[in-house]
């Protein structure tokens, strides 16, 4: 009976090979975007589950409250991790670590970037990342020891041991390899090129044995079934406790490893909202919605040709076939079909995951070996052959034999009706597709094109390195002289971000009940021209002046908390007590968030420490040649160091990249949404073409022009089409407006993205079904006629 299922499907898809190609090529699409979509979200879903003991991992946060609002941070006390290990019950393991650092190390004659941390030894521990060589006990015995991951130790000592080699880092401090540890996977927090002890760091920052600072991070290991609210209670005051009331401002609590990577995200009440789960479940929903279409596909076609083998059920029911092996007979053709698109939808992934995954930055692998994977992808083509062939199968197996045999079927107009509104469903999340991928790019180019306060263009930015901070002005010069460089402006870090900020700046007349947070950096008196911003009040201050040692430039959200106008140039403020004075005030400019609005900031002059150069090239000329110049003038003052430079609107368009991918994947996905529903939609185009051929030909002998023709052929899938903008719109403006509350800084969706959207949509249909309304309305009416 099987064979016989077989042979029949293979003769029924090579007598119909037009309408199997749709239905096979377009379910192949469906599967292989489907399994891309979900290797992402498995990607993603998955972050962290390489640590053994994730369930047990988590970070401490610091709760604190500024002028009625709640910030979390993720930055902790230097004594609060060994304190807490020490006196709450419950903590098995409690380490500090840093930022991450990228640190230039001598490989041979190359100097190679490579990015760490310095860490406790119990951060190790906690991770416990496998050793290749050495191990826990022996990692951070001496002070000078690196514990170095697989891919770097073979880098450095390719084809031999790394254990108890030396390693040097460009500035000259040598290291011994203590251990060498495996590599995380992509998908993983943490992940590190080396660590360094944290005593190292310790000893080169007083700061970290107060209370009063936050400026690390602390992971934290819980024994088996600790008791988490417990720990939380203890944890929640802990560090006021322990400097008996000095230090109010920092609340504590545990958050999860297992959120890190797709929540990690607190509003202003310092409740968790979601993050990027938010583009999972999107996505998933998309996987789901390109499937569905796929299948529709499927049913469209195959209960479209119903009509063609209503004479074939007729003959079986009567020569005692049953209804239910008419079902299993149409089922295995389906699950045949769907196998054979599984097949090609293999060919599909193969072709497309290496572009993909350079969409996406990520390595993805459809491993068919892992039992998920096979499982997932052969449960999808089970999926796709029962729901795509369950209508068509109990829609065939219900005819009536004599009805059959007598020219027509039992259920056309229900069979009909069900195509209809099936296609709606198709072109309505096509058309949410096309709605949602305009608003996230509107979006998108909104932030880009505002007045973000400085000029980007043609300014590039490289790191201090070696002992350049102390020959500044000699390095300004020789820039200057290159004739490609119009000004140099020095920052403690990149303009497009500012890591440091405080409670402790107070004016006259502000409520000393109030604590506001200020964001603040250090720069020179450069900066500012260099990056051509304006000043609203006052002067920018000046290096060579003795008295601005003490002034500080502050901008108009700052000033505006002084006084309502913000003319607060040569105002005295004060900073932990101390009085600095507001030479100037420069205008708003964008920093930390895109999206976000402006917040206070205040500029220091910097005297000794400094990070980053702002380099401005002349307008006009050759960019390269003004890189050559430049390199020449920084490695002259750093020699043995690469010159890595960046351009500052590159950096500026990186802060979106989580939003253009996102923007991306939903205009890739939307494109083959509309695609595959083309392809189904063209499908019954072509066959309500050939189902009213007699009709057409009649009318065109009574004169019908093939506009007229092409019109009542249209007409119906036009229709529904419309229908679908009607039912879509109200779904999109809905779902995307609430995604754009995530941003204070957002546009208003116009209505005139929706009016474009279905104007589109009726321009993808038009041309997808007029081809087929033109080909039978171009036929020749004598000799459909005879042969009917």
């Amino acid at each position: 009976m099987i064979s016989n299922f077989i042979k029949s499907a293979f003769r029924n898809l090579w007598k119909t090979k037009g309408y199997s190609f749709l239905n096979i090529f377009g379910l192949a699409l469906g599967i292989a975007v489907t399994a891309f979509i979900f290797l992402w979200v498995e990607d993603e879903v998955t972050y962290n589950a390489n640590f053994k003991n994730q369930e047990d991992i988590y970070i401490v946060k610091s709760i604190q409250k500024y002028d009625g609002q709640t910030f979390v941070f993720g930055a902790t006390q230097g004594p609060l991790a060994a304190a807490i290990k020490e006196e709450i019950p419950g903590i098995k393991h409690a380490a500090r670590y840093t930022w991450g650092d990228n640190m230039l190390f001598n490989n041979g004659e190359d100097k190679v970037n490579q990015f760490g941390y310095y860490v406790d030894p119990s951060f190790i521990e906690i991770l416990s990342p496998g050793f290749v060589e050495g191990s826990q006990k022996t990692a951070f015995t001496q002070l000078n020891n690196i514990v170095l991951s697989e891919s770097v130790a073979q880098k450095f000592f390719p084809g031999e041991t790394a254990l108890g080699k030396t390693i040097k880092l460009s500035n000259g401090e040598s290291y011994i390899v203590s251990a060498v540890t495996k590599d995380f996977p992509q998908n993983a927090d943490l992940r590190y090129d080396f660590l360094l002890d944290f005593k190292k760091f310790e000893l080169a920052n007083e700061w970290l044995k107060s209370y009063s600072s936050n400026g690390l991070q602390t992971i934290v290991q819980v024994t088996e079934n600790a008791d988490l609210s417990q720990i939380n209670k203890q944890l929640l005051k802990f560090v006021e406790k322990k400097t008996n009331g000095e230090v109010t401002f920092s609340e504590n609590f545990l958050y999860p490893m297992s959120r890190w990577h797709l929540y990690d995200v607190f509003d202003s009440s310092g409740i968790e909202k979601d993050g990027a789960i938010k583009n999972v479940r999107l996505f998933s929903t998309i996987a789901w919605l390109i499937l569905i279409i796929a299948c529709i596909n499927f049913m469209n076609l195959s209960t479209a040709r119903s009509e063609k083998r209503a004479k074939e059920v007729g003959m079986r029911k009567i020569v005692g076939a049953t209804k239910r092996s008419l079902i299993f007979q149409f089922l295995g053709e389906s699950l045949i079909y769907a196998f054979v698109s599984g097949a090609l939808a293999l060919f599909f992934i193969w072709l497309g995951l290496k572009p993909f995954n350079t969409l996406i930055g990520k390595e993805l692998e459809l491993n068919l070996g892992s039992n998920l994977h096979l499982g997932f992808f052969a449960g999808i083509i089970l999926l796709c052959g029962l729901v795509a062939g369950s209508y068509p199968a109990f829609f065939l197996s219900s005819f009536k034999p004599l009805n059959t045999l007598k020219g027509g079927t039992s259920r056309s107009l229900s069979a009909g009706l069900v195509r209809k509104i099936l296609v709606v469903i198709q072109f309505s999340a096509a058309i949410i597709l096309i709605i949602a991928t305009s608003i996230i790019y509107m979006q998108i180019n909104s932030a880009k094109n505002r007045d973000v306060g400085f000029d980007r263009s043609q300014v590039i930015t490289t790191n201090l390195r070696s002992d350049m901070t102390k020959h500044l002005p000699y390095i300004k010069d020789k820039l200057l002289a290159t004739g490609a460089v119009e000004a140099v402006g020095v920052s403690k870090e990149s303009s497009l971000r500012t890591g440091s900020n405080t409670s402790n700046f107070d004016w006259d007349g502000k409520n000393k009940d109030q604590s506001i947070l200020i964001n603040w950096t250090v720069v020179d008196d450069d900066f500012i021209p260099a990056l051509s911003m304006k000043m609203a009040d006052g002067r920018n201050f000046n290096m060579q002046n003795v008295g601005d040692s003490t002034s500080v430039v502050v901008n108009e959200s700052f000033a505006k908390l002084v006084k309502p106008d913000g003319q607060i140039a040569g105002q005295v403020i004060q900073m932990n007590g101390q009085p600095i004075t507001v030479v100037g005030v420069v205008k708003d400019y964008v920093y930390n968030n895109v999206y976000a609005n402006i917040e206070p900031l205040v500029l220091f002059p910097f005297y000794e420490t400094a990070g980053v150069l702002n380099i401005r090239t002349k307008a006009g000329v050759d960019i390269q040649e003004a890189i050559q110049k430049i390199e020449t003038v920084i490695k002259e003052q750093s020699p043995g160091y690469p010159f890595n430079y960046r351009f500052l609107d590159e950096s500026f368009n990186k802060m979106f990249f989580s939003e253009v991918l996102l923007q991306k994947l939903a205009s890739l996905f939307g494109v083959l949404a509309i695609i595959i529903s083309c392809l189904g939609l063209f499908g019954l185009a072509s066959y309500a073409a050939e189902q009213r051929a007699r009709e057409v030909s009649i009318r065109k002998v009574l004169g019908a022009s093939v506009f007229g023709l092409v019109k009542m052929l249209n007409k119906e899938f036009i229709l529904l089409v419309v229908i679908s903008c009607l039912i879509a719109f109200p779904i999109a403006y809905f779902y995307m407006n609430d995604w754009l509350k995530n941003f204070q800084y957002h546009i208003n969706i116009p209505w005139a993205i929706f009016f474009i959207s279905g104007l589109v949509a009726i321009a993808i249909a038009l041309l997808t079904i007029s081809s087929q309304a033109l080909k039978a309305a171009w036929s020749n009416p004598t000799k459909t006629l005879r042969n009917e």
